[in-house]
């Protein structure tokens, strides 16, 4: 994942260029003049740096920010995930912070999959599917939307003579049928036990 600097004063993109060099890392850095040149690169993944006079129009964007500072904050700055400061910033110091950064946002991502995320069948939960229709809803204000719903009658009946592991079976192979069935822009989410 690139790192995008979007920062007031050239000396950051030296401090960042000498500690990237310095810890030997892959991280390629992109250095952008102003809001317009990094919303060009701002349309894939990326670790945003910016200081704070930059970082006004960074919650427009998705990806995690670094915040750049000259001294160290009090409380922890609002918007940012971390922040480096100049004066200790070094190429132990930048590693850490890249690798917590990456660390915390693919457990927000596993956290947000597991909130909106069926465990058995791996098709959207009744969260996921709550976020699924509102966004469908606002998408096709003044289309047809089709909504359909499904339940297996007497569904507690295999799992009351068959056992639970039969049930869950029986849920796979009618999720998979859905799934085979489906056409480009359908969903499948679950909403209850069966």
């Amino acid at each position: 994942m690139p790192l995008l600097l979007l920062a007031d004063r050239p000396e950051w993109a030296e401090r960042l260029r000498a500690c990237l060099q310095g810890s030997h890392g892959k991280e390629r850095l992109i250095i952008a003049a102003d809001w317009d040149t990094a919303s060009a690169y701002l349309e894939t993944p990326c670790l945003l740096l910016a200081t704070p006079e930059c970082q006004a129009l960074a919650e427009r964007f998705p990806w995690p920010l670094i915040l750049l500072l000259d001294d160290e904050p009090t409380q922890m700055p609002e918007g940012a995930v971390d922040w480096l400061v100049g004066d200790q910033l070094s190429a132990e110091v930048l590693r850490r912070c890249l690798r917590y950064v990456r660390e915390r946002c693919n457990l927000q991502g596993t956290l947000q999959r597991l909130a909106e995320q069926d465990p058995h069948t791996g098709i959207v939960n009744r969260q996921g599917f709550q976020a699924l229709l509102f966004d469908a809803l606002a998408e096709h204000q003044e289309q047809d939307l089709v909504l359909g719903y499904l339940d297996l009658d007497n569904f507690r009946h295999v799992n009351d003579a068959l056992g639970h592991q039969a049930g869950d079976r029986l849920i796979l192979q009618v999720v998979a049928r859905l799934k085979a069935q489906l056409e480009v822009g359908d969903m499948l989410a679950r909403l209850g036990g069966d």
